[in-house]
Protein backbone atom coordinates (compact mmCIF):
# COMPACT_ATOMS: atom_id res chain seq x y z
CA UNK A 1 0.00 0.00 0.00
CA UNK A 2 0.99 3.69 -0.78
CA UNK A 3 1.06 6.60 1.50
CA UNK A 4 -1.42 8.28 -0.32
CA UNK A 5 -3.71 5.91 0.06
CA UNK A 6 -2.86 5.81 3.89
CA UNK A 7 -4.05 9.84 3.59
CA UNK A 8 -7.55 9.38 2.53
CA UNK A 9 -8.20 6.32 4.84
CA UNK A 10 -6.17 9.35 8.15
CA UNK A 11 -6.33 12.76 6.48
CA UNK A 12 -4.73 13.86 10.12
CA UNK A 13 -1.77 11.91 8.99
CA UNK A 14 -0.47 14.81 6.51
CA UNK A 15 -0.12 16.92 9.89
CA UNK A 16 3.23 14.33 9.78
CA UNK A 17 4.01 14.02 6.38
CA UNK A 18 1.98 15.06 2.89
CA UNK A 19 4.25 12.58 1.06
CA UNK A 20 7.14 10.32 1.44
CA UNK A 21 9.84 9.43 -0.94
CA UNK A 22 8.81 7.61 -3.55
CA UNK A 23 11.81 4.79 -3.21
CA UNK A 24 10.33 3.80 -0.09
CA UNK A 25 6.87 3.95 -0.72
CA UNK A 26 4.56 1.32 -1.27
CA UNK A 27 5.64 -0.98 1.61
CA UNK A 28 3.02 -0.17 3.93
CA UNK A 29 0.90 -3.12 5.32
CA UNK A 30 -3.06 -2.83 6.37
CA UNK A 31 -4.17 -4.94 9.87
CA UNK A 32 -6.86 -4.56 11.39
CA UNK A 33 -6.98 -5.46 15.34
CA UNK A 34 -9.74 -6.13 17.46
CA UNK A 35 -10.74 -4.67 20.23
CA UNK A 36 -8.77 -6.19 23.60
CA UNK A 37 -6.08 -7.52 21.21
CA UNK A 38 -2.25 -6.98 21.76
CA UNK A 39 -0.59 -5.18 18.99
CA UNK A 40 2.99 -6.01 20.65
CA UNK A 41 4.42 -7.08 23.83
CA UNK A 42 6.98 -5.47 25.89
CA UNK A 43 10.63 -7.06 25.21
CA UNK A 44 9.88 -8.13 22.05
CA UNK A 45 11.39 -7.27 18.85
CA UNK A 46 11.13 -4.12 17.33
CA UNK A 47 10.72 -5.13 13.26
CA UNK A 48 8.16 -2.62 12.25
CA UNK A 49 7.13 1.08 13.29
CA UNK A 50 3.21 1.06 13.34
CA UNK A 51 1.18 4.20 12.36
CA UNK A 52 -2.56 4.36 14.06
CA UNK A 53 -5.21 4.82 11.54
CA UNK A 54 -8.09 4.60 12.65
CA UNK A 55 -9.06 3.48 16.29
CA UNK A 56 -7.52 3.83 20.30
CA UNK A 57 -5.62 1.52 21.72
CA UNK A 58 -3.74 1.65 25.45
CA UNK A 59 0.25 1.92 26.79
CA UNK A 60 0.77 -0.47 29.98
CA UNK A 61 3.89 -1.23 31.37
CA UNK A 62 3.90 -4.93 32.65
CA UNK A 63 5.96 -6.22 35.34
CA UNK A 64 7.64 -9.74 36.78
CA UNK A 65 4.82 -9.71 39.71
CA UNK A 66 2.21 -9.32 37.59
CA UNK A 67 0.93 -6.02 38.37
CA UNK A 68 -0.20 -3.55 35.09
CA UNK A 69 0.43 -0.52 34.92
CA UNK A 70 -1.09 1.77 31.96
CA UNK A 71 0.78 4.53 30.88
CA UNK A 72 -1.42 6.14 28.68
CA UNK A 73 -4.25 5.87 25.62
CA UNK A 74 -3.49 7.13 22.20
CA UNK A 75 -5.85 7.45 19.61
CA UNK A 76 -5.43 8.12 15.72
CA UNK A 77 -3.48 8.90 14.19
CA UNK A 78 -0.51 7.83 16.63
CA UNK A 79 2.54 5.66 16.57
CA UNK A 80 3.88 2.43 17.51
CA UNK A 81 7.54 1.64 18.19
CA UNK A 82 8.49 5.24 17.62
CA UNK A 83 9.38 5.66 21.05
CA UNK A 84 11.93 2.26 20.88
CA UNK A 85 13.49 3.59 17.48
CA UNK A 86 14.23 7.00 18.47
CA UNK A 87 15.47 5.60 22.16
CA UNK A 88 18.35 3.59 20.04
CA UNK A 89 17.05 0.11 21.37
CA UNK A 90 16.28 -3.12 19.80
CA UNK A 91 12.83 -4.58 21.72
CA UNK A 92 10.01 -2.52 23.26
CA UNK A 93 9.54 -1.40 26.51
CA UNK A 94 5.97 -1.39 27.06
CA UNK A 95 2.90 -3.88 25.66
CA UNK A 96 0.60 -2.13 23.58
CA UNK A 97 -3.17 -3.22 23.98
CA UNK A 98 -6.36 -2.16 21.46
CA UNK A 99 -9.29 -0.96 23.29
CA UNK A 100 -11.46 -0.43 19.97
CA UNK A 101 -10.66 -1.57 16.90
CA UNK A 102 -7.93 -0.62 15.38
CA UNK A 103 -6.41 0.00 11.70
CA UNK A 104 -2.78 -0.04 11.78
CA UNK A 105 -0.31 0.84 8.87
CA UNK A 106 3.28 -0.38 9.36
CA UNK A 107 6.64 0.10 7.41
CA UNK A 108 9.85 -2.22 8.68
CA UNK A 109 12.03 -0.40 11.13
CA UNK A 110 14.68 0.36 8.13
CA UNK A 111 12.02 2.24 6.14
CA UNK A 112 10.98 3.69 8.93
CA UNK A 113 13.93 5.53 9.95
CA UNK A 114 15.73 6.10 6.54
CA UNK A 115 12.19 7.83 6.12
CA UNK A 116 12.74 10.09 9.26
CA UNK A 117 16.24 10.59 7.79
CA UNK A 118 15.35 12.13 4.59
CA UNK A 119 12.49 13.51 5.84
CA UNK A 120 12.97 16.46 8.48
CA UNK A 121 9.63 17.39 8.78
CA UNK A 122 8.01 14.14 9.75
CA UNK A 123 11.43 13.73 12.26
CA UNK A 124 10.06 17.09 13.69
CA UNK A 125 6.51 16.06 13.96
CA UNK A 126 7.50 12.53 15.41
CA UNK A 127 9.68 13.58 18.03
CA UNK A 128 6.96 16.55 19.27
CA UNK A 129 4.68 14.10 19.45
CA UNK A 130 7.00 11.60 21.32
CA UNK A 131 7.69 14.86 23.71
CA UNK A 132 3.93 15.77 24.19
CA UNK A 133 3.40 12.51 25.94
CA UNK A 134 6.29 12.39 27.91
CA UNK A 135 5.87 15.63 28.71
CA UNK A 136 2.14 14.89 30.19
CA UNK A 137 4.31 11.88 31.93
CA UNK A 138 7.11 13.87 33.47
CA UNK A 139 4.70 16.18 34.96
CA UNK A 140 2.40 13.95 36.85
CA UNK A 141 5.41 11.41 37.75
CA UNK A 142 6.15 11.09 41.64
CA UNK A 143 2.88 11.88 42.52
CA UNK A 144 2.22 7.87 43.56
CA UNK A 145 5.40 8.25 46.04
CA UNK A 146 5.07 11.53 47.57
CA UNK A 147 1.33 11.44 48.14
CA UNK A 148 -0.79 9.37 50.14
CA UNK A 149 -2.68 6.75 48.39
CA UNK A 150 -6.03 8.50 49.59
CA UNK A 151 -5.19 11.59 47.58
CA UNK A 152 -3.98 10.05 44.24
CA UNK A 153 -6.92 7.87 44.42
CA UNK A 154 -9.76 10.69 45.17
CA UNK A 155 -8.08 12.84 42.59
CA UNK A 156 -8.12 10.48 40.05
CA UNK A 157 -12.29 9.29 40.70
CA UNK A 158 -12.90 13.15 41.00
CA UNK A 159 -11.59 13.78 37.40
CA UNK A 160 -13.72 10.65 36.01
CA UNK A 161 -16.88 11.77 37.61
CA UNK A 162 -15.74 15.38 36.09
CA UNK A 163 -15.44 13.37 32.86
CA UNK A 164 -18.39 11.21 33.05
CA UNK A 165 -20.34 15.03 33.23
CA UNK A 166 -21.06 15.18 36.82
CA UNK A 167 -21.08 18.97 36.95
CA UNK A 168 -24.18 18.73 34.58
CA UNK A 169 -26.01 15.41 35.55
CA UNK A 170 -25.47 16.53 39.34
CA UNK A 171 -24.49 12.37 40.06
CA UNK A 172 -22.65 9.86 38.31
CA UNK A 173 -21.62 5.84 38.94
CA UNK A 174 -17.84 5.40 37.39
CA UNK A 175 -17.87 3.57 34.62
CA UNK A 176 -14.23 2.46 35.13
CA UNK A 177 -14.06 -1.37 36.92
CA UNK A 178 -11.49 -1.89 39.82
CA UNK A 179 -8.81 -3.44 37.96
CA UNK A 180 -9.14 -0.66 35.08
CA UNK A 181 -8.46 1.95 38.46
CA UNK A 182 -5.70 -0.13 39.49
CA UNK A 183 -4.15 0.07 36.44
CA UNK A 184 -4.39 3.53 35.75
CA UNK A 185 -3.58 4.51 39.30
CA UNK A 186 -1.05 2.43 39.75
CA UNK A 187 -2.23 1.19 43.32
CA UNK A 188 -2.78 -2.78 44.13
CA UNK A 189 -6.71 -3.44 44.09
CA UNK A 190 -6.56 -4.50 47.45
CA UNK A 191 -5.25 -0.95 48.25
CA UNK A 192 -8.01 0.49 46.44
CA UNK A 193 -11.04 -1.57 47.92
CA UNK A 194 -9.41 -0.83 51.92
CA UNK A 195 -9.16 3.15 50.60
CA UNK A 196 -12.93 2.59 49.37
CA UNK A 197 -13.89 1.60 51.81
CA UNK A 198 -12.75 3.76 53.82
CA UNK A 199 -14.60 6.94 51.44
CA UNK A 200 -17.78 5.28 52.20
CA UNK A 201 -17.50 5.66 55.98
CA UNK A 202 -16.20 9.20 55.64
CA UNK A 203 -19.39 9.70 52.95
CA UNK A 204 -16.75 11.26 50.37
CA UNK A 205 -18.40 8.32 47.94
CA UNK A 206 -20.97 5.61 47.55
CA UNK A 207 -20.43 2.21 46.13
CA UNK A 208 -23.22 0.98 43.59
CA UNK A 209 -23.02 -2.38 41.81
CA UNK A 210 -19.65 -2.79 42.94
CA UNK A 211 -18.47 0.76 41.29
CA UNK A 212 -18.05 4.37 42.61
CA UNK A 213 -20.60 6.62 42.78
CA UNK A 214 -20.41 10.33 43.93
CA UNK A 215 -23.36 12.50 44.33
CA UNK A 216 -23.70 16.16 43.95
CA UNK A 217 -23.07 16.44 47.63
CA UNK A 218 -20.03 13.79 47.75
CA UNK A 219 -18.43 15.02 44.98
CA UNK A 220 -18.39 18.62 46.51
CA UNK A 221 -17.05 17.17 49.32
CA UNK A 222 -14.23 14.99 47.76
CA UNK A 223 -13.48 18.34 46.20
CA UNK A 224 -13.03 19.71 49.43
CA UNK A 225 -11.22 16.96 50.86
CA UNK A 226 -8.36 17.32 48.00
CA UNK A 227 -8.13 21.05 48.84
CA UNK A 228 -7.67 19.97 52.45
CA UNK A 229 -4.41 17.81 51.20
CA UNK A 230 -2.89 20.51 49.48
CA UNK A 231 -3.20 22.99 51.82
CA UNK A 232 -1.23 20.85 54.42
CA UNK A 233 2.52 20.35 54.20
CA UNK A 234 4.13 17.79 51.54
CA UNK A 235 3.83 15.15 53.52
CA UNK A 236 0.85 15.78 55.00
CA UNK A 237 -2.31 13.19 55.10
CA UNK A 238 -5.91 13.96 55.10
CA UNK A 239 -7.35 15.07 58.54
Amino acid sequence: MHYAELLELAPGLRDFSGEMPGELDGQFLLRTYPAHTLIHQKDSPLERIGILLQGTFRVVNEFENGNVFMIEVNEAVSFIGEVTLLAGAATTSVTIETVTDCLVASLPVETFDAWLRRDIGLLRSVSRHVAAKLYCSSYSRGERLFHSAKYVLLKYLVRQAEEQGIRTAGAVVLAKTRRQISEEVGLTEKTINRTLTQFVKDGVLSIQRGKAAFSAEQYRRAQRELRVYMSQSKNGSFA
